[in-house]
């Protein structure tokens, strides 16, 4: 990869998971014990955008979320999706679930 490019991986959070006492909030609020995940886009570690959250049963194990047991799903990847290519991004690889995605563009300089 080049210094001119930066990247962008699509990643699946609960919400609240980069702060236990958001994840213990989420969770006491929410009216069916369900979690809140959300899509992020993140680049050197840090999440730069994120999408809608959407609830999923709790205790859902390690199998990733689909949409007929986690509503939203789709929608909330796909206003990520736009939210990330509305500032330039293109994207240049998929990994094997749909979500897996990874965007690149060119750095942007500030001017001098």
């Amino acid at each position: 990869m080049s210094d001119d490019t930066e990247t962008l991986q699509v990643e699946l959070e609960e919400v609240g998971a980069r702060h236990w006492w958001a994840a213990l909030l989420a969770t006491l609020s929410s009216q069916s014990g369900n979690a809140y995940m959300r899509f992020v886009g993140v680049v050197d570690g840090e999440p730069r955008y994120s999408g809608p959250t959407f609830p999923v049963p709790r205790g859902w194990g390690t199998d990733p979320p689909r949409e007929k047991w986690a509503p939203g799903l789709g929608e909330s990847l796909a206003e990520l999706e736009r939210q990330i290519e509305s500032d330039g991004w293109k994207q240049v690889d998929h990994g094997s679930e749909r979500w897996e995605l990874t965007y690149r563009r060119p750095v942007t300089r500030p001017a001098r």
